[in-house]
């Protein structure tokens, strides 16, 4: 089954949920903050598929007459279908990618990302730098590819320190469930492959001029949003702070990997609060195509509004 003919299905089953497609920071270094030029194209939103999710890993917490009101069905058993999409930013000689998908390990559905690359012409030894948001397996995974080798040989790597000390530490395995145990494992094998092309940063630092790291746990200790200067128009990247239109609608409804989950609802409520006080755009890795869009504020509270 096609993507297209996946998301006109899903379209027309639930209304609600719609598809997608300079120097290195070193830790504790600040590079003085400038605006990317003027001409900077806007990051392209790559393809790396979709996951396939239970409802009720979906958002375990939502009281299910809610949810089943929203996803415009009683049936709570069919599974949610959700798109992941890579940024790719392509300023001056740097190629840039936010995230490496899920790679060929995670689910079959997912990691159709270096073949998104080749159709927008950028193969996979030509990305530069590779900028994490965090470490779960649909964001990180994809580093290596089918022969276990390094996805993006010529690639140099930025992750935020708290991030790369959770996963990395002997007690992350301890700190997830059961069911999650997978996440630390696939960690814990790809990082130490990456470590000494990596380079760590902390909350406001800018990975590479012009980009802005923002602190934003909850999802993941170290989860890290990432707004770019370009020109007179910034657009924030998310990562997971929100992961559907419904995680805007209702940030207190946990998401089924927050691994924090008050804290990730405060996340989500204060990134609501400055994005709409900010009129910022955002463009945001599980929302639908091509994942683009601002949120406003109603008389019933906060909307994701979709661009294009």
């Amino acid at each position: 089954m096609t993507m297209e003919l996946i998301y006109s299905v899903t379209f027309k089953r639930r209304s609600f949920l719609q598809f997608l497609g300079a120097s290195a920071l070193a830790a504790g270094m600040v590079h003085p903050r400038r605006a990317m030029p003027q001409e900077s194209p806007a990051p392209q939103m790559c393809n790396d598929g979709y996951l396939v999710l239970d409802p009720g890993f979906f958002f375990p917490d939502a009281p299910p007459d809610a949810l089943a009101a929203e996803l415009g069905t009683a049936d709570l058993a069919t599974p949610i279908l959700m798109p992941c999409t890579v940024p790719l930013l392509r300023h001056g000689d740097q190629t840039i990618l936010f995230d490496t998908g899920a790679g060929p390990a995670f689910m079959e559905t997912a990691g159709s990302l270096s073949a998104s690359l080749e159709s927008a012409g950028v193969p996979t030894d030509q990305i530069t730098d590779i900028i994490f948001t965090h470490c779960h397996p649909d964001h990180l995974w994809g580093v290596t590819d089918d022969f276990d080798e390094l996805a993006f040989p010529n690639a140099h790597y930025h992750l935020a320190r708290k991030e790369y000390d959770f996963w990395t530490s002997a007690d992350a395995m301890g700190a997830m469930p059961e069911n999650l145990h997978n996440f630390v494992a696939g960690a814990q094998t790809r990082l130490p492959r990456i470590a000494e092309r990596t380079s760590f940063f902390e909350d406001g630092a800018e990975p590479l001029p012009g980009i802005e790291a923002i602190a934003t746990p909850g999802h993941t200790p170290g989860h890290c949003s990432f707004l770019l200067h370009l020109g007179d128009d910034p657009l924030l990247l998310t990562g997971d702070v929100f992961s559907d239109p419904l995680t805007v609608r209702y940030p207190d409804w946990s998401w089924g990997t927050d691994q924090d989950p008050a804290t990730a609802s405060a996340t989500r409520r204060r990134m609501i609060d400055r994005i709409v006080g900010d009129q910022m755009r955002v463009a945001v890795y599980h929302m639908p195509p091509p994942g683009f869009g601002r949120i406003e504020m109603g008389a019933d509270g906060a909307h994701w509004v979709q661009e294009g």
